[in-house]
């Protein structure tokens, strides 16, 4: 089963572990891509001296790469990333690229149902219109999927995110057994948003239970913002935003039927919010031992100020509220 924690080791250390399928590393400028695949440097900046390490229990951890993609799979999952270099083309045709790539080559493969995708790319926000370069994302990235012919019901969870790097980055989870992916009942559903978002709606899903048949599995959720229905909510208050935020992940964990504290938090932030804040109340919510890696970087609306995604575990514990300090850097879910 596929975990995930954070860790305060350096990255050697953590790749030594022979049950380690990635150890994620942010870095806004993220020079050579590795050569292990297992070493993902995600093209963000963060405050934090953390980073994410994906653990399978499975048995043996293998790697290779094909094209543009480096992966590392246990007999359960596989966890890997494809990059493209970004030196000025229309980001619906990098997008298209990337993503046909992608399903072509899980299509070959054991494990070939998508359970999360994680999108970063440069300039986000630029362009007025039809033209921004996340709606033009958004068409690629829909173009290729319908291809796929992968229905809406099944898209996997996702998150979309700014950063600096001139790349197309996208980091992706697969297994062999399709997710359940769930929606959250204070908002539509994000690919039926209507046309003033677009000419091509956003495809994912607000959240997915991941696992191997015949396991309880993990939820991992999309990035979560301010959003009620599909409009923004509280524009230019990053505080009265969170307290949003916060709503809607209580909705769609309470409806995958969870009520544990969260296992691991990616934060991201426009570089005029103060994450530190943010953290601490994110900690009064779930409690001081709640794992958090607050990132900057531009979120795909330029009317929210912040969002959330994580990993719970579908588990029946009391959320800790109100906690006191810290204890430890590595959580399992």
């Amino acid at each position: 089963m596929l975990t995930v924690q954070t860790s305060s080791l350096n990255s050697q250390q953590l790749l030594d572990r022979t049950d380690v399928l990635a150890v994620v590393d942010f870095d806004a400028a993220p020079g050579h891509r590795p050569t292990d695949p297992r070493r993902i440097i995600t093209p963000l900046d963060t405050s934090a001296a953390l980073r994410e390490v994906w653990v399978s229990n499975a048995g043996e951890v293998t790697t290779g790469r094909s094209g543009d993609i480096l992966y590392a799979q246990s007999p359960d999952e596989t966890v890997g990333t494809l990059i493209l270099a970004d030196n000025g083309e229309d980001l619906e045709t990098l997008a298209y690229q990337a993503y046909s790539q992608l399903l072509t080559w899980l299509d070959q493969h054991e494990h070939r149902q998508l359970w999360r995708v994680w999108n970063y790319f440069s300039r986000i926000n630029t362009g007025e219109g039809d033209s921004e370069r996340y709606r033009r994302f958004s068409l690629g990235r829909q173009r290729a999927l319908r291809e796929s012919s992968l229905p809406d019901r099944a898209l996997p969870p996702a998150t979309a995110i700014g950063c600096a790097a001139d790349q197309v980055f996208l980091m992706f989870i697969a297994g062999s057994e399709p997710g359940k992916p769930i929606e959250n009942p204070r908002q539509i559903s994000a690919y039926r948003y209507p046309r003033q978002y677009g000419p091509a709606s956003p495809s994912f899903a607000r959240a997915a239970k991941v696992g191997p048949a015949n396991t309880e599995g993990t939820l991992i959720v999309s990035g979560t913002a301010s959003i009620v229905g599909h409009e923004t909510q509280h524009e230019g208050d990053w505080q009265r935003q969170l307290e949003e935020t916060f709503r809607n992940l209580t909705s769609l964990t309470r409806l995958a039927g969870t009520a544990a504290a969260p296992s691991s938090l990616r934060v991201y932030a426009r570089p005029s919010v103060p994450v530190d804040e943010v953290t601490a109340r994110i900690r009064q919510e779930w409690g001081a031992n709640t794992p958090i890696i607050p990132l900057y970087g531009e979120i795909c609306r330029r009317d929210l100020l912040l969002e959330i995604e994580g990993v719970w575990p579908l588990a029946t514990a009391k959320v800790e509220r109100h906690a006191a300090t810290a204890g430890g850097t590595a959580i399992r879910t």
